[in-house]
C-alpha cells in the first residue's frame, strides 16, 4: 500500500496547493500526473490488481492500461 499512499499524498497535496495561472501551467499538472503514475507502476502486483479492479468498478475500463499497470 505504500505505492498507493505515496501516490495519494502527491495527488491531494498538488489539489490542495495554492496554485494560480501564472505560478502553475498545464505542463506542470501533466508533471505530477506522471509522478503519480511513475509511482503507481512501482506498485506490488497486488496493489496494482486492486487498483485495476476499483478503476473499472467506477467505469473507467481503459485507466490502467492508460498509466501503464496492465
Amino acid at each position: 500500500m505504500e505505492s498507493i499512499s505515496k501516490a495519494l499524498v502527491l495527488a491531494i497535496q498538488y489539489l490542495g496547493s495554492e496554485r494560480n495561472d501564472e505560478d502553475f501551467t498545464e505542463d506542470d499538472d501533466l508533471k505530477v500526473v506522471e509522478d503519480m503514475a511513475a509511482i503507481i507502476q512501482g506498485a506490488s502486483e497486488n496493489e496494482k490488481l486492486t487498483l485495476i479492479r476499483v478503476a473499472r468498478e467506477l467505469g473507467l475500463n481503459e485507466w490502467a492500461s492508460n498509466i501503464g499497470i496492465e
